[in-house]
Parts: structure tokens; sequence; C-alpha cells
């Protein structure tokens, strides 16, 4: 049995063989298991920063209440739409 708990931005750094360092950037979903704490990958928003680091948290938690189907109550936020679009689509 799994239980949603929360949602955050992981930035991931490959680093290519030609030495070539790429940044990539995950919606990360913390779920508490019989087996303890695992973390399972929602989506990637590529290599597109989504903002400075501070407003990361606020960002995951509009996030989290859009895929949970609440709707906002000012002006929708475009990025948010286009994440929650491509995560509806892997199969959330």
């Amino acid at each position: 049995m799994c239980y949603r708990s929360d949602m955050y931005i992981r930035k991931s750094i490959r680093k290519a063989k030609n030495g070539k360092h790429y940044v990539n950037y995950l919606l990360v979903e913390s779920v508490s298991t019989p087996k303890g704490p695992r973390q399972r990958s929602i989506c990637s928003l590529g290599s597109l920063e989504p903002g400075p680091p501070e407003r990361w948290h606020a960002l995951a938690k509009r996030l989290e209440a859009a895929l949970a189907g609440q709707l906002s109550l000012g002006e929708p936020d475009p990025l948010v739409e286009g994440i929650v679009a491509k995560a509806r689509k892997r199969g959330q």
C-alpha cells in the first residue's frame, strides 16, 4: 500500500563521455511504503530551469494541487498547466 506525501523538484546533473555536463529537472513524489520512504519520478521538466530554487517548493505544491484536481483561484499559470498536462499524459 502506498500513501501520497509530498512533491518536490529535484535537480539532476549528468556528465557525458565528452566531459560536458547536462542539467535536468524532475518532479519527484515522496511515497511512504511498508519498506520505508521512496521517491518516484512523476515527470521530467527538461533542461528548462523552473525558476529560482527558492520558488521550487511553491511550484511543487501548486503542481500537486493541480494533479489532485484542485482549481486555482487566480489566473492559471502556463508553466504549471504544461507540466500537469505532461504528467497526465504519462499516466497519472
